[in-house]
């Protein structure tokens, strides 16, 4: 209890300038830290309510000084232990995904699906069904080879060349349609084009008269976690289609993976 007296006591109107002041610092570019002085100018505080929000936050351990002839202020372990829990918090499963992928299917009339990836395949993690198509191969729990889907694609896009050289050595590449693609060059080829253009498609690759085509989620660390798709037959695709499926697939990918720290 006598430790809690000690702790200093400032009003609640100074919290919004502490997370400035902590934001300031987390975007400088020097490891050294910033001058009192230059947070100061910067940030258009007084020097002095500056020092004793610095003071606070040296207090609780979120910043620290360096170790020079002129005092800097650097982010410290403390601000680290907060924000590395935020994860725990924002995954795929609290991420309130199902009403935007029950919205995605109405405002587009297909079949939407979320899929996760299980080393060498995908699987259907939720599905909206549409009325008027369901592809056969999109059923819940439903393992869907990598190089055939629109979805697999996205996540083999983080795979280094030789680990997809050596996932068509070692897996049972199956032709499932006229269309699907067989030989290690010409995937790297394809995963070039969903590269550049930020998403893919399953050209009839893995069904016959079905077209899909699917964008990442990703979370804080950059990383490809799940994948949704959108399919419908072939004769139902047309350009028109595909752009707004795009566009509405684009909004609904950014909403959680910016959830999840993207």
């Amino acid at each position: 209890m006598a430790q809690q007296s000690n702790i200093p006591k400032y009003p609640l109107h100074t919290l919004s300038k502490a997370l400035e002041i902590l934001n300031y610092i987390k975007d400088s570019s020097s490891s050294d830290g910033v001058t009192l002085n230059t947070i100061s100018k910067d940030l258009e505080i007084s020097k002095s309510s500056a020092h004793r929000i610095l003071d606070t936050l040296l207090y609780y351990g979120f910043v620290e000084k360096n170790s020079s002839v002129i005092t800097k202020y650097r982010l410290s372990w403390g601000a680290y232990k907060v924000g590395i829990a935020v994860p725990k918090y924002h995954t795929l499963n609290s991420s309130n995904y199902a009403p935007l992928l029950e919205n995605l299917s109405q405002e587009t009339n297909k079949t939407v699906t979320l899929s996760v990836q299980n080393e060498y395949a995908t699987i259907t993690l939720y599905k909206v069904e549409s009325d008027s198509y369901v592809p056969l191969h999109s059923h819940l729990g439903k393992h869907n080879p990598l190089y055939a889907t629109a979805s697999g694609k996205l996540f083999m896009l983080e795979f280094s060349q030789e680990e997809i050289r050596n996932y068509f050595k070692n897996t049972e590449i199956k032709k499932y349609t006229s269309n699907t693609i067989l030989n290690f060059i010409d995937f790297l080829d394809e995963l070039n084009i969903v590269k550049a253009k930020g998403y893919s498609m399953d050209n009839c690759e893995y069904e016959e008269n079905t077209i899909c085509i699917a964008m990442a989620i990703k979370d804080y660390t950059k990383k490809t976690i799940a994948a949704i798709s959108i399919s419908d037959s072939a004769e139902k695709m047309t350009s028109e289609d595909i752009k707004f499926i795009k566009e509405k697939l684009k909004i609904t990918c950014d909403t959680i993976s910016r959830y999840l720290g993207y």
